[in-house]
């Protein structure tokens, strides 16, 4: 893509012109012909990541995976096979509790980034437009500059728009209705979390859900806040269909809507978290908070998380295990976590990536680890996806 060749700044580039059906053939002959000894990638879900798996797999080809860290700030996340729901860590609580509480500090901060990504995101979505040598590429998500802008114009406007009264519900929830409310933190709405490790196919979806089981089965004295993500602002808004279920469902006075309201200043006044697989809910265990996942999340444990059904969450939300979610920590941090950024300090992050790759390959070695078995061109793995036109 257009915005990949602008960023692009290795000694060697090859740019695939190719349609999508025939990516994986020319990913083979690739890694082959150049004895490739490792791919890396930032997400496991989007169709030319997801289909180069199998590939990598056939060939013995380490299958590196970035992703937002876990345990944000500071960190990134970088695990073979793949991350969040696709993760091959052993997550069982037995091997979680032979791990042993370390520090989860990262040596360097990072700092915020979020104008390099405005400026970084702005120059690519202008490049993949402009840009005519990719004929056949189809991105993972709209990305025309023109749109784009607009909504993130669009996003900046409603944060001031909603200021106030986002200022007036948070001092709501941290008053009358502490310890009363159920905090539920919504995910950008083409999310690969969403599509892929969850059975819904939208956040109204998962909206409509959550406000129906909790008219049926929620004390009347609770109260239900959901949380818009703050990247997803500009794109999608949920109060006209929230207001019209809560007024359908007789929950026009126990249910709420803010976008800005940070959460640290909730966690300390909320009951539970409710979430479809954010990893707001490792924030929220941090915090000691019973947690339920509706979707596929690597930290949906047992001891950590709720393990019931939605009806028996809003009667009687299971504790967090508060010493079990120390250890997940240290043992996330250690297994898959580097000090590093995206949008900052990126000698820093290479070098510290490079470093935990070369760590991990040591160890395997070093073990006598099997490889795993090759999928042998199994249509499965690749068709387990919807298409890539679907999203």
């Amino acid at each position: 893509m257009g915005g990949d060749r602008f960023y692009a700044e290795a000694d060697y580039q090859e740019d695939y012109r190719g349609t999508p059906g025939d990516w994986p053939e020319f990913l083979r002959i690739y890694l082959r012909e150049y004895a490739i000894q490792a791919v890396f990638l930032l997400g496991d879900c989007r169709y030319y990541h997801r289909t180069a798996k199998p590939v990598c797999d056939q060939l013995g080809v380490a299958f590196m995976v970035f992703e937002e860290g876990y345990l944000r700030p500071n960190t990134i996340t970088l695990e073979q096979h793949g991350v969040n729901a696709l993760s091959q860590l052993d997550l069982s609580p037995e091997t979680i509790r032979k791990t042993e509480v370390g520090s989860v500090k990262a040596p360097v901060t990072m700092g915020g980034s979020m104008w390099s990504r405005t400026r970084r995101a702005a120059a690519y979505y202008w490049a993949s437009c402009l840009s005519r040598r990719f004929p056949h590429y189809q991105h993972h998500r709209a990305s025309n500059p023109i749109k784009e802008g607009f909504c993130w114009w669009r996003g900046w406007f409603r944060k001031l728009r909603v200021r106030s009264a986002d200022r007036a519900l948070e001092h709501l929830l941290t008053g009358k209705f502490s310890q009363r409310f159920v905090l539920v933190p919504l995910q950008v709405h083409d999310d690969s979390q969403m599509i892929y490790h969850s059975d819904y196919d939208s956040i109204e979806a998962f909206i409509a859900q959550v406000m129906a089981s909790f008219a049926d089965y929620a004390a009347e004295d609770q109260v239900l806040c959901f949380k818009h993500h703050p990247m997803d602002r500009g794109y999608t808004h949920y109060g006209a269909m929230i207001l019209r279920l809560a007024e359908e469902l007789g929950l026009h006075d126990r249910v709420f809507y803010c976008h800005d309201v940070p959460l640290p200043a909730l966690y300390r006044h909320a009951r539970s978290v409710l979430t479809v697989n954010s990893t707001v809910g490792l924030s929220a265990l941090l915090h000691h908070l019973p947690t339920k996942t509706m979707g596929r999340a690597m930290y949906d444990i047992p001891g950590l998380t709720h393990q019931g059904d939605l009806a028996s969450f809003w009667q009687s939300p299971e504790a967090v295990d508060a010493q079990l979610f120390r250890q997940l920590q240290s043992y996330l941090f250690q297994k898959t976590q580097v000090n590093g950024s995206f949008f900052k300090h990126w000698a820093l992050s290479c070098q510290n990536a490079l470093a935990f790759y070369e760590e991990l390959m040591d160890v395997s070695r070093a073990s006598g680890a099997p490889q795993a078995e090759p999928d042998r061109d199994n249509p499965d793995v690749v068709n387990a996806f919807p298409p890539l036109e679907a999203h």
